[in-house]
Formats: C-alpha cells, sequence, structure tokens
C-alpha cells in the first residue's frame, strides 16, 4: 500500500484571514449572534464575486487588546493603540496583508452631536476598528482594508434606497449588504495581487 501526500502548488492563493478581537464590552453577546447579525451578510457578499478561500476568528479575552479603554478617545488614538498592541501579539509571525485584525466594540467613536464614527481603518492596511452600532460597520472597514474606498461606493434600490459597504452612512438609507460592482473590482485585484 503506498500512500501520497499532496501539496498545495506554489501558486495556491492564501486564505484572507480576518480575526475580530472581540471588546471586553460585548461578553453579553455570543459569537453566534455576533457572526449572525455583523458578518454572515459580509460572507455571503464575499463569495458572490470571489472564490478566494475566507477564514473569520473570533477571539475574546485578550489582554492589552479586547480590554483596551476606548471610551471618550478619539478614533485615530483607538486605532493607533489596537494596532501598537497587535503588532506585540503577532511580532514572531511572517506578516501579510493576507492577515487583517478588527476590534469590534459596543460604543462607537468621536460623538459630536448627532454625528459619530462607526469605524476607522488603515486603507489597504492590516487593522481596524468598528463598532455594532450599525450592522455594515464590519464590512466597511475589512472592505478599506482590501482597497474599497468611498468615492467607488454606490447608491442603489432594493424597495428602498440603499448605500454599497463604504458608503459614507446617512441613517435614513438602508443597507444594500453588498460592495459596488468597482469595489468588487477592487477588493478582487487586492486578493489577486497579495496572496501568492
Amino acid at each position: 500500500m503506498s500512500l501520497c501526500l499532496q501539496l498545495p502548488s506554489a501558486s495556491a492563493a492564501r486564505s484572507l484571514v480576518v480575526t475580530v478581537y472581540l471588546h471586553d464590552d460585548l461578553s453579553d453577546i455570543a459569537d453566534a449572534q455576533l457572526h449572525h447579525d455583523y458578518f454572515q451578510h459580509w460572507l455571503d457578499e464575499m463569495h458572490t464575486f470571489t472564490k478566494h478561500p475566507v477564514e473569520l476568528i473570533f477571539r475574546r479575552n485578550v489582554p492589552g487588546i479586547t480590554d483596551i479603554a476606548y471610551h471618550g478617545l478619539p478614533s485615530t488614538e483607538i486605532l493607533q493603540a489596537f494596532t501598537r498592541e497587535i503588532g506585540d501579539l503577532i511580532s514572531n509571525r511572517i506578516f501579510s496583508f493576507m492577515d487583517k485584525h478588527l476590534l469590534m466594540t459596543r460604543d462607537s467613536y468621536d460623538h459630536s452631536g448627532l454625528n459619530y464614527k462607526a469605524g476607522l481603518a488603515y486603507m489597504k492596511g492590516t487593522t481596524a476598528i468598528a463598532s455594532i452600532a450599525t450592522y455594515s460597520a464590519p464590512a466597511h472597514e475589512i472592505g478599506h482594508m482590501l482597497s474599497a474606498t468611498h468615492e467607488d461606493a454606490e447608491l442603489k434600490f432594493n424597495g428602498w434606497i440603499c448605500e454599497t459597504y463604504t458608503h459614507p452612512r446617512i441613517p435614513a438609507r438602508s443597507h444594500c449588504y453588498r460592495y459596488s460592482d468597482q469595489n468588487r473590482a477592487n477588493i478582487s485585484e487586492y486578493l489577486k495581487y497579495n496572496s501568492h
């Protein structure tokens, strides 16, 4: 009897790995509920336009990360602090633009009257923050990490005017729960370029 070990070819695409660090202030919400409400529509959308493998990992109780004291800080400072902590956490790993890290919090940021930010990301980078203030916030910020832009976002109609992911949010509009065609192309190109 002979055994054959088949190795992936050198040209096999590296998976997109999105690790979501759930802030301690989300301890009362189960992973399954967060996955269903905030990430399943994003995963469905990704599978609509790319065959690229995607892994979604939830992590809780990571000292220095899931307990970041973010209340009252500007979103830029929160993202910088998260990025520093992630750098320390993964310092012994080989860097890849296919590894994305998202801090998910309960509350939004930069409150000014009725205005607030639901997230922030480094464009084409590896770190972002998003709150549960809106169901599309994680997909919006992950999109930015994958090169999707506000400029390429669109308004569509799904029975009501809806915004594609990465469109600046206006509460009276609904979510399309998809990227615009141009942002789909941007993401596909990003994955192709960075996955080998």
